[in-house]
């Protein structure tokens, strides 16, 4: 079945990315927030599949096939990632109140925030219980600090705090649930408001520009700076249907499907996160009641089919450090699991 239209049309790969017996995407949180949280891709088009299960980094090549996995005992409840040009692997796990930074193979490099310290909440000061980050073209980092704060911050590639807007409400520039956040070519910020059901834009600096209101709960964003096109993954509600929409930079539609794959009106999971490789080929994270990840490859891309699944002696590089990791052959470390005593949205 083709889904989209235009120039932006997808078939659904059947069986995509599956994973090796015992491993699971829940465990880490409440059971109704499990799952992939969220997906990104490196500049090989390997994809990174971030899950709140006992291996929380899954990593799988193009064609689904099992490459490994990182993470384990490290994170808390799971967020967001982000990988930036030079394959650097941004974590955010909102318990630990922290965004860490990674090489592709799970060599922690540094951590911006105090782990497990989380500033008082609403009072604007990072952070508290963020939700993602995204590297911009010149290098500053901007962060949703979405659930304690209601805010975005601006940092600068050494870790500086530039500037933060936002605050509780929904007026222009306010939030309620600033939840995924990314820059297009020029510097100029995409904010998923969920909870307002609107994407907010901004200027690098943090000057509301508009807004858009045609969505169904906005989750997550990502753009092709190249191209100017924004994807993104709309989670729906009770009276909104999830949907992946396909944008201009404007918020002008060139494509979309809707539709939730457990109820048969569609194929989706509900997005909670999405992800897009070189290839344009679009892959939607999903928690709670459908929770899993999905392909959606762009039709002529003749991109690979289903999954050949196998744990393969596949190298995956430990970017500047000249060393190479190699997943052993029957899964990863030790599950890892830890209750949480508080339960919070998604």
């Amino acid at each position: 079945m083709v889904l989209g239209t235009g120039d932006h049309r997808y078939e659904r790969v059947e069986g995509w990315g599956r994973m090796p017996e015992n491993f699971r995407i829940t465990g880490l949180g409440p059971i109704e927030t499990g799952g992939v949280v969220d997906v990104a891709c490196d500049s090989e088009n390997r994809v990174y599949a971030f899950c709140r299960g006992n291996h929380p980094v899954l990593v799988f090549d193009p064609d689904g096939s099992f490459v490994s996995c990182w993470g384990e005992g490290h994170f808390r409840w799971p967020h967001g990632i982000h990988i930036d040009s030079e394959d650097n692997v941004y974590l955010i796990d909102a318990q630990t109140h922290t965004i860490d930074k990674f090489t592709v193979g799970g060599e922690l490099l540094t951590t911006l925030g105090t782990r497990n310290w989380a500033s008082p909440t609403m009072r604007g000061d990072p952070f508290n219980m963020p939700t993602s980050v995204t590297v911009a073209p010149d290098g500053n980092l901007f962060v949703c600090d979405g659930y304690g704060n209601q805010r975005v911050h601006k940092f600068s590639p050494g870790g500086e705090l530039l500037t933060s807007w936002g605050g509780w409400g929904s007026g222009p520039g306010q939030f309620i649930l600033p939840h995924f956040v990314d820059v297009d070519g020029q510097g100029t910020a995409y904010v998923c408001d969920r909870e307002n059901s609107r994407v907010q834009v901004f200027s690098s600096d943090g000057e509301y520009i508009t807004e858009w209101n045609e969505v169904n709960r906005p989750s997550d964003v990502y753009i092709d700076r190249g191209n100017g096109i924004v994807y993104l993954g709309e989670a729906g509600g009770p009276t909104m249907a999830p949907r992946i929409s396909i944008r201009d930079l404007k918020g002008n539609m060139l494509s979309s499907w809707e539709g939730r794959k457990a109820d048969g009106t569609g194929v989706l999971g509900g997005p909670h996160g999405i992800g897009v490789d070189s290839r344009r080929n679009i892959y939607e994270a999903a928690i709670g009641g459908d929770p899993g990840i999905q392909k959606f490859a762009m039709t002529g891309n003749e991109s690979p089919g289903g999954p050949t699944w196998a744990v393969r002696r596949t190298s995956v590089p430990l970017r500047g450090r000249g060393e190479t990791r190699f997943p052993p052959r029957t899964g990863c470390r030790p599950a890892w699991t830890r209750s949480l005593s508080t339960r919070y949205g998604a």
